[in-house]
């Protein structure tokens, strides 16, 4: 049986968490094994299916992980996000999770999470974080709107104008990969949901203390 299971909505998000999974010891838990899967249909077969597709998976794992952006959920603009991660919790504890399972919405998406680690971003595009933060101030006033509200609430349409816009580049899960492994998890608790999924990690998976005493 492996430790966990991790069910995403697409390849972006399965790359980054991929990334992070790895880095046990700045997570502060132990190493542990996991499988990474994504819904064909997306955020919305999350919301749709996802529960009952990690029931199938019971007895493989110790542990499961359901994610997925509420833009696109087809949830975003009829419930709150925590309303959608109560029933689809609802669902796994139904299923025999409980306890041993965690939902965790993106609000509003997985890009978010890219803005608490800009230095990692900046270093992936190969521009200084001034560079960047040019970038961004110059699109949020073309819009005008402030900086920090332009991460919080287009961060998908902000990545893109800096991959596409920008650098000229098109946008792809290796992106996510990269920028995943120069993330730096400190940034990113700063971020809801990361630290959501951050805090159920550590709960599960406490640092083995006699590996740390080596």
């Amino acid at each position: 049986m492996k430790d966990l299971l991790v069910y995403v909505a697409d390849a972006d998000a399965l790359a980054f968490m991929r990334s992070t999974l790895n880095k046990h010891q700045a997570l502060g838990i132990r190493a542990i094994s996991f499988d990474i899967e994504r819904h064909p249909q997306r955020d919305a077969g999350m919301v749709q299916s996802g529960a009952e597709l990690a029931r199938m998976k019971k007895g493989r794992y110790g542990k499961a992980l359901l994610m997925w952006d509420h833009h696109g959920s087809g949830r975003d603009h009829k419930q709150e996000p925590i309303r959608a991660a109560g029933d689809i919790q609802g669902k796994l504890d139904a299923y025999t999770w409980s306890g041993n399972s965690a939902v965790v919405v993106l609000v509003p998406e997985l890009e978010q999470w890219l803005w608490h680690c800009e230095n990692a971003v900046a270093a992936h595009c190969g521009v200084t974080t001034a560079q960047l933060g040019e970038w961004v101030a110059e699109r949020a006033q073309k819009l005008n709107i402030s900086a920090e509200t332009l991460k919080q609430e287009q961060p998908k349409e902000l990545f893109e104008y800096v991959m596409r816009e920008k650098l000229k580049r098109t946008v792809s899960p290796r992106d996510f990969e990269e920028i995943g492994k120069r993330a730096g998890i400190t940034g990113l608790l700063a971020c809801d949901s990361f630290r959501s999924i951050v805090d159920a990690l550590r709960l599960w998976f406490p640092p083995d203390m006699a590996a740390l005493d080596e």
